[in-house]
C-alpha cells in the first residue's frame, strides 16, 4: 500500500505529520488525566500550601479535597472533615482540580473512614 502512493500524497502526509508534530502542546502544558482519590482522610492537615477540590468525574467517582503541604506531600481530605469545613468557610481557596497531580499519600490508615 505504501509503495504505490503518489508523490503528493507522500507530500501531504509528511506535512500533516509536521504539521501535527509541532502543533502538539510543549513540557508541562500536556493534558493528562488527574489523578484520582479513592480514599480520603480526616485528620487535620496544618501546614497547607495548597487546595483542590477534586469533583465526581468520568473515571473518578469520589469527592475529596487535595491538600498539598509546605513540603509537597499531597493528601485526599474528605468534605465532611470539621476543619476544612471551618477552613473553608474562611475563605480557604480550593478551585476545582485541573493540575497533574500524581501520587497521594495518607497520614495513617487509622484516620481512613
Amino acid at each position: 500500500m505504501w509503495p504505490s502512493l503518489s508523490a503528493s500524497r507522500w507530500s501531504c502526509l509528511l506535512t500533516l505529520a509536521v504539521v501535527m508534530l509541532f502543533s502538539a502542546p510543549e513540557g508541562d502544558s500536556i493534558m493528562v488525566p488527574s489523578s484520582c482519590c479513592d480514599r480520603g482522610q480526616m485528620k487535620e492537615i496544618t501546614d497547607i500550601k495548597k487546595c483542590f477540590e477534586q469533583k465526581p468525574r468520568f473515571g473518578c467517582r469520589h469527592h475529596y479535597f487535595v491538600i498539598v503541604t509546605n513540603s509537597d506531600k499531597q493528601f485526599c481530605v474528605k468534605p465532611a472533615a470539621p476543619w476544612l469545613k471551618s477552613l473553608l468557610e474562611a475563605g480557604l481557596n480550593c478551585p476545582p482540580e485541573s493540575s497533574k497531580i500524581g501520587r497521594f499519600e495518607v497520614l495513617d490508615k487509622y484516620d481512613m473512614e
